[in-house]
């Protein structure tokens, strides 16, 4: 009877051992898992972030752009018009310009 005790002891301590084994690999299994997961979630954030920057960045440009077009285009107009002057009135508003820095007395 006590042997048998004693077996009973020992299957039962290989069968605890047997499902801490097994338990302690199943934990593992799972925190890799998890681990995984958690990197691709990461990589599918980081990416969708990326891409959304992206758009905001563009749309950034594009409305730059679209505020820069009639200010440069009046630019280049007035460049045009100081360009097409006839050197007559050139020559008088480059004087004016001149007499307005530079006094009539000489002194700036």
């Amino acid at each position: 009877m006590a042997m048998d005790a004693i077996q009973i002891v020992k299957e039962a301590e290989e069968k605890a051992r047997e499902i801490l084994d097994s338990t302690t690999a199943a934990a593992k299994r799972a925190a890799e898992e998890a681990v995984k997961k958690a990197d691709e979630e990461y990589h599918r954030i980081l990416t969708q972030a990326e891409s959304e920057a992206e758009m905001i960045k563009n749309r950034a440009i594009e409305e730059g752009e679209a505020i820069a077009k009639p200010i440069l285009e009046k630019g280049q107009s007035e460049a045009e018009a100081i360009r097409g002057m006839d050197s007559v009135k050139l020559d008088r508003i480059v004087d004016i310009i001149i007499e307005r820095i530079v006094k009539t007395d000489g002194n700036s």
